[in-house]
């Protein structure tokens, strides 16, 4: 005998690697850069047809040295990003279109390369990648056996279960 069930089930999965040259503009005429941390890494993602679309941000802070190195200074920025996973999706019959994803976090932004390109500005390289998995409701036909004890009647059970007894033995 055949039974369906409804249960949550993995139908997609993506990858998304960014990879994007930032040109940060300072005030100061700067000697040389001398560090970028990135932190506030914030994220969501939303499904647009059949794509999952990830947008985000995070926030920049570049070290560097001026005055002819007599000082240092830490820059401040928000960076705002978004991409699109490239989905690989599995055929499997769905109640309805509506998902819900899971977005992991592989490499956090992570800043791989700063270079001066003059006296005011900085260019840094930023990598990322994520994996997302798509989640749907779908119907599972399951091959079942019978087995020969039939269930018991809920009567029954009670009847199996209750201990006539159960008020004198806890006064003892």
């Amino acid at each position: 005998m055949n039974r369906e069930i409804i249960a949550k089930t993995l139908v997609g999965k993506g990858k998304l690697a960014i990879q994007e040259k930032q040109v940060i503009k300072l005030e100061e005429n700067i000697s040389k850069p001398l560090g970028c941390w990135i932190i506030n890494h914030k994220y969501d993602s939303k499904k647009i047809d059949k794509n999952i679309e990830l947008n985000g941000t995070y926030d920049i802070q570049i070290w560097y040295a001026y005055d002819d190195d007599q000082k240092t200074n830490v820059f401040y920025k928000t960076i705002t990003f978004s991409g699109v996973f490239l989905i690989s999706w599995k055929n499997i019959k769905t109640i309805d279109d509506e998902t819900k994803q899971k977005v992991h976090v592989i490499k956090y932004p992570t800043a791989v390369a700063m270079n001066q390109m003059n006296a005011h500005e900085v260019e840094i390289v930023i990598e990322s990648v994520y994996f997302v998995d798509v989640f749907q409701d779908s119907i599972i036909t399951v091959n079942t056996i019978e087995e020969e004890k039939q269930d018991e009647i809920i009567d029954e059970e009670i009847v199996m279960n209750v201990n006539p007894n159960y008020l004198t033995d806890k006064k003892e």
